[in-house]
């Protein structure tokens, strides 16, 4: 008997293990990054406080492309699109206005996916970064390969270097807690939607 419940209680302390070893990898999974290499453009995808827009224009000063298309609709209709404020974030900083390339119509990611893929194809433009936020990377590149692929377009992923954000620490606090659950309650939603 006394084998019997050692046994169950080393099973019990595994699977608790097991799930809580899981759980703070979740981060790690969806910040998923690609090592990098040249590309036509370096997109980025709006959505949060700066660290998108500053990262590709960090990529673009180092040399790894010489676009950089920003995407990403207005939060409300009687304002400037995401796009175009990262744009101006983009020329303050020293990026010539030839180098960026805005897309502007777009709500969603899987719009993001499909208006950028429209872009760089009327462009000829075959491979680029994606860079957006680390929680978000994830449900990104599912999207972009979704719009990329038929094409015959390819990208690299890199996620922001956004501070708030940690892939061990994220469910510590808020808001960067319920952003993260949210993203990954998406993220099922669009691989259900896959399976139908």
């Amino acid at each position: 008997m006394r084998r019997f419940l050692s046994g169950v209680l080393v099973g019990i302390l595994l699977s608790v293990g097991t799930g809580l070893t899981a759980f703070l990898l979740i981060g790690s999974w969806l910040a998923v990054e690609d090592p990098l290499e040249k590309v036509d453009a370096i997109v980025a995808i709006s959505g949060d406080t700066g660290a998108r827009a500053d990262t590709a224009i960090t990529l673009w000063k180092a040399g790894w492309a010489p676009l950089i298309v920003f995407s990403g609709a207005a939060i409300d209709p009687e304002s400037v699109s995401s796009a175009e404020i990262m744009r101006r974030e983009a020329l303050r900083q020293g990026v010539p206005e030839s180098a960026v390339l805005v897309e502007g119509a777009s709500t969603t990611t899987e719009e993001n996916a499909a208006e950028v893929a429209k872009l760089m194809a009327a462009r000829k433009l075959r491979s680029a970064i994606l860079v957006t936020s680390p929680y978000h990377q994830r449900r990104a590149a599912f999207e972009f390969h979704r719009a990329f692929d038929p094409r015959g377009l390819v990208f690299r992923n890199h996620p922001a270097s956004d501070p708030e954000w940690n892939a061990f620490l994220w469910w510590r606090q808020e808001p960067v807690r319920s952003r993260t659950l949210l993203e990954l309650v998406k993220l099922g939603a669009v691989y259900l939607s896959q399976t139908k």
